[in-house]
């Protein structure tokens, strides 16, 4: 029998999925990752493949008795996206889940000016513990910190053609060197030196497979964008490398336990952020 009924994740289901090690069974988490608001019980029952519909009913009924998920009112229509990266908090120090992905004809709007969400403690001790493997590779290395803090798995490229970057640096002879070298790789490279520049280039569709953010940038407060990015709906699966001539202890923990996906300090070769990117995308 169709079933039309469309689920979501509560806040609770979403710190699910985030946690480290989930108390959930590994179909019920599965399934869990499937429901984000916008599936019917039919289209999550196909991305399933073989599965009992009564088992699924079940299942589904387990996840809405114990606050995983809830299903909207009948008949409310879904209303404009709004990219507002003061919305969408997650637990401390967890993996973001995968986030969903706004269509090109959804208007998106960025908004909100809230302060930006402060590391907690467990953050900052796991920074702490990359930052000082990432020094002693400054120290045999001799020139930079290159931390990948961390690596990806492999999804396919949001544009469904070519892996995207977006480059956001006010150092133009650094960013047409690094986006030189990853066109050449085959990325898609989109650019901007300035905090407006900046804000057009987060609101559009589809949105970079990785962001390459120098937090110096005038008026950005970069690494209060970098923790904003890190809770927002839409931007919490994007890995953010930093890439900054600030390379003391200090700034190399702030980043990480912001939620960077890693950090180099200048100068580097061009290949070194090539491999990043990479890396933190799953292509390596």
């Amino acid at each position: 029998m169709p079933d039309k009924t469309i689920y979501k994740q509560t806040a609770k289901g979403q710190r699910e999925l985030g946690a480290r090690t989930s108390a959930l069974p590994p179909a019920l988490a599965k399934l869990l990752s499937l429901i984000d608001g916008k599936a019917t019980v039919d289209e999550v029952r196909a991305k399933l493949g073989q599965v009992d519909e009564r088992k699924l009913q079940d299942a589904l009924e387990h996840l809405k008795k114990n606050g995983f998920v809830e299903a909207p009112a009948a008949g409310s229509a879904a209303g404009p996206i709004t990219l507002d990266f003061t919305m969408h908090a997650r637990a401390g120090g967890s993996k973001p889940a995968p986030a969903p992905t706004p269509k090109a004809e959804e208007k998106i709007d960025f908004s909100g000016d809230a302060p930006a969400p402060q590391p907690t403690a467990a953050q900052i001790a796991e920074a702490q513990d990359k930052t000082l493997a990432g020094m002693r590779t400054l120290k045999e290395a001799g020139y930079y910190v290159s931390i990948l803090s961390k690596p990806g798995i492999k999804q396919p490229p949001r544009s469904e053609t070519k892996y995207s970057v977006l480059i956001i640096d006010d150092d133009a002879a650094n960013a047409l060197i690094f986006a030189r070298a990853l066109m050449m790789a085959n990325f898609d490279v989109r650019s901007a030196e300035s905090r407006e520049k900046a804000m057009v280039e987060l609101m559009k569709v589809p949105l970079p497979d990785a962001i390459v953010l120098n937090p110096q940038v005038p008026e950005l407060h970069g690494l209060d964008l970098l923790a904003k990015l890190q809770v927002h709906k839409y931007y919490a699966s994007v890995p953010v490398i930093v890439i900054t001539a600030g390379h003391t202890h200090e700034a190399v923990v702030d980043a990480l336990a912001r939620g960077a996906a890693g950090y180099m300090t200048k100068p580097f070769k061009p290949e070194a952020l090539l491999d990043n990117v990479r890396a933190v995308l799953g292509l390596n």
